[in-house]
């Protein structure tokens, strides 16, 4: 056998091998990113959701202290107020 093809054959050993090393790596790889792509997704959504929560708690704080504040201002009661001489509610005048 010539070096030529000596050299020639070791090079296609050595591609071949390096081929498919880098293949079972790249599967491999992908796979776990496969598996760790719900794991993700959950905390993404875990995430989202406690933000969401946060912000809804801080607008019912922020109603209830602007209706505080109101009530102050204007105290609610439960009389219902009426126009002069609108004593039935009506509407009709006679």
């Amino acid at each position: 056998m010539s070096t030529a093809s000596k050299i020639t054959l070791g090079a296609s050993i050595a591609f071949a091998t390096g081929a498919f090393v880098f293949i079972n790596y790249s599967q491999n790889s992908e796979r776990a990113a496969l598996r760790q792509g719900p794991i993700k997704d959950a905390e993404r959504q875990q995430a989202r959701k406690t933000k969401k929560q946060q912000a809804n708690e801080l607008e019912h704080r922020e109603q209830e202290e602007m209706k505080r504040k109101f009530a102050a201002l204007q105290p609610l009661s439960s009389e219902i107020i009426r126009g002069e001489g609108d004593e039935q509610g009506g509407g009709k005048r006679s």
